[in-house]
């Protein structure tokens, strides 16, 4: 079963359609890269699927307990928060329900309110968020006390991907991430896309970066997704055989076209002389 579906999409920004009729979906343990021109829809696909924005018609089904973590093109940080307080940021919603369980615990202590929280904070391992937090700076090989606004654009996106990371996505949506990022940190961001237990959705124009991270192309264009089995390579391939047979096809129509004029002009010549003939007479 896929852990997100999209059927017969429609989105529109004013009078052009991003989505018309699309269909798309995303399986488990797969790399998407996300192509198409410069305001096709790509980052407006990418809220809809992290559930920020909605579609104007169609439907969208996710799998139960789905999460999903973004890492935007730029990110944005609290200009005096660390490392460790922008990467605390991607577990939120486990913050809010402990201060609310502690809130509750120092007041009232109304024993079903504190179950229904504890159970929440159970099943989000929000117990040892601090731990989940410190493992994914180990892993990412970040400070946790620099503060963020001293970074580089380059260190800032490998934050804003260790804050995807430490809520434990099931997909994790990717807008253009080797932005800012050199030689060496765009191998380390392939190397940990390709050990990445969930599913990513990656929009770049990086071919090469596309060509050594995801197993499908999907194509936004004209409103419609169009899938591609393999890299950026292997779409490429794919492609030019797709347009060399519409070719054919619309070279055939053509020529239909044309035969069809030629009879109807034919036909038109013979109705003429038919009718100055009976005109004579």
């Amino acid at each position: 079963m896929a852990l997100l579906t999209l059927q017969n999409a429609q989105l529109a920004f004013g009078l052009a359609p991003l989505l018309n009729g699309a269909d798309f979906a995303i399986e488990s343990r797969e790399r998407i890269g996300l192509i198409g021109r410069n305001g096709a829809g790509k980052s407006s696909l990418l809220r809809i699927l992290a559930g920020t924005h909605s579609l104007d018609d169609g439907a969208i089904a996710r799998q139960s307990g789905l999460r999903v973590s973004t890492v935007p093109q730029e990110p944005v940080f609290a200009g005096d928060a660390t490392v460790f307080e922008a990467v605390s940021g991607g577990l939120q919603r486990v913050l809010d329900l402990r201060a609310a369980y502690d809130a509750e615990a120092m007041g009232n202590a109304d024993a079903h309110v504190m179950a229904d929280l504890q159970h929440e904070i159970d099943v989000l391992d929000g117990w040892t968020w601090e731990s989940r937090v410190d493992a994914t700076l180990s892993q990412l090989s970040l400070d946790p006390t620099i503060k963020v606004s001293t970074l580089s654009g380059g260190l800032k996106k490998r934050v804003a991907i260790a804050q995807a990371l430490v809520a434990a996505p099931d997909i994790l949506l990717l807008d253009e991430p080797t932005n800012h990022l050199d030689l060496a940190a765009i191998a380390w961001l392939e190397d940990l896309l390709k050990n990445f237990k969930g599913s990513a959705v990656i929009i770049s124009h990086d071919r090469a970066f596309l060509d050594n991270v995801v197993t499908r192309i999907v194509e936004l264009d004209r409103g419609k997704l169009r899938d591609y089995i393999g890299n950026y390579a292997a779409y490429e391939t794919q492609k030019a055989a797709q347009l060399e047979f519409e070719a054919t096809v619309n070279a055939k129509f053509d020529k239909f076209l044309a035969q069809e004029e030629v009879w109807i002009r034919k036909g038109v010549e013979a109705r003429r002389t038919r009718n100055e003939g009976r005109v004579l007479r």
